[in-house]
């Protein structure tokens, strides 16, 4: 048996002729008894120099992510805990004091502004003159982002509002009823559900979508505009005509005609046969993952993200299935993270998560987005994205990683830390952080 283990184990060594004498030696002799051995010497010896000879693979992205996660996790988890133990009960007493510092703040404030800016990158003004996180936008106001960037806003009453550059949004109507008009690039927008008598349209030059409470994207070039649904539902209109079409979650609408639609598009009331987005051609698609790859292993990280929002802008309106187009976005973000530009590298991994994605890539992206943000100390928003991470495939390569990530998120004694502990232990009783886990419920 102790043979036929060496023989195993040195299978690559003896097909290429690369074992000591004594080794091959005593390998020899083995084979000349064991006839299993020997089979499986000979098929080695004849099929590795066939598989040298095939192209490999490149891994993809969500590949390379997953493998590098596993290394990270495994480092982690041989560290020395006790510094890190007094950090995260450092790191909680000022969240509960910033907490606390929170609702005081709240209820010393003036209601809600009509916009407020929430978070910026990128070169963001106001009706022309240069803004910063917290400023207020009235109605009237014009942000526009020169070049590339983001700008995330608070509208009216609960609505989340992003827009990504290079773009121009003016803002208009009132709390109970904006009305953004996008003039170029995206706005991706979250909204709770709308009362009686609120409501929430975005504009563009070719018509306007109109919603009570979803979540989706608008985008406006000089040739067309579209709207892709990730939640719920919108209303579309398009520019001079007044049947209204439903679109529902993962669905994207196009404003590209302004001419009645033909018989291929149905009126809000049969939203199911609402018209059909242009069909994206993967050859263009792979062709601009290998030029963006190319151009990342390159070191030129900037130029890789302009290469992949060229390739990104124009199929803005076609059909979300395409895997392709999502590997592009996980390029896009992997450039952008490795460029140091952390907010905006956590809105693109979070824009791969939409119903038309597969489960691995949505929690490939939510996983990665969640490492960020705890890289940059939003200790709450990592916990959030590992659960969602998790949650959007619990039988997924980086699921067990997910409920790894989130015993080092609370506090080592704290209600939370023993929660997460308990948990992983059910699903992963041998898994890689059992031991930590334990050790968690031990205190």
């Amino acid at each position: 048996m102790n043979a036929c283990k060496k023989t195993q184990a040195l299978l690559f060594e003896k097909a290429d002729g690369r074992v000591t004498p004594t080794a091959r030696a005593e390998l020899d002799a083995h084979l000349t008894i064991c006839p299993h051995c020997k089979q499986a010497v000979a098929a080695w010896t004849s099929a590795l120099p066939r598989l040298r000879g095939l192209p490999l693979d490149e891994p993809s992205a969500v590949d390379l992510r997953r493998m590098e996660n596993g290394v990270l996790l495994q480092m982690r988890d041989q560290a020395a805990r006790p510094v890190r133990r007094r950090l995260w009960l450092a790191l909680a007493a000022g969240l509960a004091v910033a907490a606390g510092a929170g609702v005081l703040f709240l209820r010393a404030t003036a209601p809600q502004p009509f916009a407020r800016v929430q978070s910026l990158w990128g070169q963001v003004t106001l009706s022309g003159v240069a803004i910063g996180q917290g400023a207020d936008v009235r109605p009237g106001g014009v942000v526009e982002l020169v070049g590339e960037g983001e700008a995330a806003f608070l509208v009216g009453r609960a609505a989340e509002v992003r827009l990504i550059g290079p773009g121009r949004v003016a803002f208009d109507g009132s709390t109970q009823g904006p009305l953004l008009r996008l003039d170029r690039g995206r706005l991706a927008v979250q909204i709770a559900h709308r009362q009686t008598g609120e409501s929430f349209v975005v504009a563009t030059p070719h018509g306007r979508v109109e919603v009570r409470g979803t979540r989706f994207v608008v985008g406006s070039t000089t040739d067309g505009s579209y709207v892709h649904v990730d939640e719920g539902e919108v209303v579309a209109f398009r520019a001079g005509v007044a049947v209204p079409f439903a679109v529902k979650a993962g669905d994207t609408f196009s404003f590209k005609t302004a001419s009645v639609p033909g018989p291929e598009a149905a009126p809000a009331e049969a939203p199911e046969a609402a018209s059909e987005p242009r069909p994206c051609a993967k050859s263009e698609c792979t062709e601009a993952e290998a030029r963006v790859r190319k151009t990342m292993r390159a070191g030129n990280l900037a130029r890789a993200v302009e290469l992949a929002d060229e390739a990104l802008g124009p199929a803005g309106d076609c059909s979300p299935g395409l895997r392709c187009l999502d590997e592009l976005g996980y390029l896009r973000a992997e450039a952008l993270r490795q460029e140091g530009r952390l907010d905006a590298a956590i809105a693109a991994y979070r824009s791969l998560n939409r119903p038309g994605a597969t489960r691995a890539m949505r929690q490939n992206a939510l996983y990665a987005a969640a490492q960020l943000e705890r890289r940059v100390g939003r200790v709450a928003d990592a916990r959030q994205g590992f659960e969602h991470a998790y949650a959007v495939n619990p039988d997924g390569a980086l699921a067990e990683e997910a409920l790894a990530e989130l015993l080092d998120l609370w506090a080592p004694t704290s209600a939370g830390a023993r929660a997460a502990a308990e948990r992983y232990l059910v699903f992963y009783p041998r898994g890689m952080a059992a031991a930590r886990a334990r050790r968690i419920l031990s205190r």
